[in-house]
């Protein structure tokens, strides 16, 4: 009987040793911790929210190597195209007002982009300009179909942020288009730009003073911004790219610096935003109620409903909608850093991932993060 008694504690014991190592690689942390120790990956910030708003927060890693700066939720990190569907909720919030029709031809708010030409190639390299068969609509600028190349060749040369919203897209109708609008889809920094200075153009406010108003304001997002002030950028994250098994400092041309400067830089609507884990999943957590969080109404249902559907013509299999990829339930960005946001409006959660990195992050984490954060919802 004694016998049969220690082999059930020692059983009891094995067992939930067990649950408790099952339990431990079921966390981001623990899964992504031996990256982080053989030097091949700096650390990030995991954040997930239920549908009852309760948060899931696990941070592992360095947001500074050499100076053992911990990655906390209020590391700054630079969400490059996360922007576009910050922009987007924007120009929907004037969708919702009757202020916008998404299909309206752009020139409506924009009258210079009448003049808009398309790039038509001929022989010995040698093309010609020509009219559009069709004009630029708002919902073909805000899902990549309009014909519009990644960025100006300006843009390319000195940053994305050098010049302030409406005439970038003033500067934009002096670049051809590539392809006729409806017909190709071609992601580009250049429609939401486009989608930013349609927002200047009917509040007569810069679209970065509507976006902190009428988004970050009322989310309490504070740390959201264009530009950072000192604090801030005293807790930016350093980008590092991977080389040769090692993780080595580096540094995108994307920008201008100092990105404290408000002289020389400007609000950039396709990838300028700056913002902290604590900040944006408060963003991705209105999306997924649907517009809602805490109370807070930020755009309507039926704008969510937009977002969540694709707006890319039949015939183009990319699923994009108003500044957001989207696939019917989860509606999401990423960022030229590895950062990404993502929120479901069938079950209420959001999830966001946030790292910097100029090189690509190893898929075999980006997986473990997937599927780890579907387990826990159940999936």
């Amino acid at each position: 009987m004694k016998t049969r008694r220690m082999f059930f504690v020692a059983a009891l014991i094995l067992a939930l040793l067990t649950a408790a190592s099952a339990g431990a690689q079921e966390s981001v942390s623990a899964a992504v911790k031996p990256f982080v120790d053989q030097g091949v990956f700096p650390g990030l910030v995991s954040v997930t929210a239920d549908k009852d708003g309760h948060l899931t927060v696990e941070s592992v890693g360095w947001s500074d190597i050499e100076n053992a700066e911990p990655m906390t939720m209020d590391s700054v990190f630079w969400i490059a195209s996360m922007t576009k569907g910050v922009v987007a909720t924007g120009l929907l919030i004037l969708v919702d007002e009757g202020l916008v029709d998404l299909d309206a031809p752009v020139e409506t708010y924009l009258p210079e982009f009448a003049n808009i030409r398309v790039e038509e190639p001929g022989e010995n390299g040698v093309g010609t300009l020509r009219p559009p068969k069709s004009k630029q609509t708002v919902r073909q600028v805000m899902c990549h179909t309009a014909g519009f190349r990644f960025i100006t060749p300006t843009m390319d040369r000195f940053g994305i942020d050098v010049l302030p919203a409406r005439v970038l897209a003033s500067s934009m109708v002096e670049v051809p288009l590539f392809a006729d609008p409806g017909t190709q889809f071609s992601y580009s920094n250049l429609g939401i730009d486009v989608g930013a200075a349609i927002i200047e153009s009917v509040t007569g406010f810069p679209f970065e003073v509507f976006l902190k108003r009428r988004i970050f304001d009322p989310l309490r997002m504070s740390d959201t911004s264009f530009w950072l002030t000192e604090d801030q950028a005293a807790r930016l994250v350093t980008p590092y790219k991977v080389l040769d098994g090692h993780c080595i400092p580096d540094q995108t041309n994307a920008l201008s610096f100092p990105y404290t400067d408000r002289e020389r830089r400007f609000a950039e609507g396709g990838g300028g935003l700056f913002s902290t884990p604590r900040d944006i999943i408060k963003f991705y957590q209105m999306i997924a109620g649907k517009g809602e969080y805490r109370g807070i109404r930020i755009i309507s249902e039926k704008a969510i409903e937009t977002m969540a559907t694709k707006q890319t013509p039949d015939g183009i299999e990319d699923k994009y909608s108003v500044g957001m990829w989207t696939d019917g339930e989860w509606i999401w960005h990423g960022g030229a850093l590895g950062t990404e946001g993502r929120a479901n409006i069938k079950t209420g959660e959001a999830r966001i991932y946030m790292v910097q990195l100029t090189s690509s992050v190893n898929p075999k984490i980006k997986e473990a993060w997937y599927s780890i954060c579907d387990r826990r919802a159940g999936k």
